[in-house]
């Protein structure tokens, strides 16, 4: 896997966040409720509204910048 990744989900709290979010019935719900009581998920909400509110452009801009591939962290999350 990915470096990048396994930093990104070494803690167990991280991991089953995305986890929880991913299989939500409602993951937008699910993320402000879990922002409210995570000051650093509030943080990145609050940036990615600060930039448009689209997420997943604001990933893949970051992604870019850093000389990263997106699709290639993408891929290695949906294989989780």
């Amino acid at each position: 896997m990915n470096p990048i990744i396994n930093q990104l989900f070494s803690g167990n709290s991280i991991m089953n966040m995305f986890k929880s979010v991913r299989n939500a019935q409602n993951p937008g719900a699910l993320l402000m409720s879990l922002a409210q009581n995570n000051s650093q998920l509030g943080q990145v909400l609050n940036y990615i509204n600060q930039n448009g509110g689209n997420a997943k452009q604001l990933f893949y801009d970051m992604a870019k910048q850093k000389g990263k591939d997106p699709n290639v962290i993408i891929n290695q999350l949906n294989n989780m």
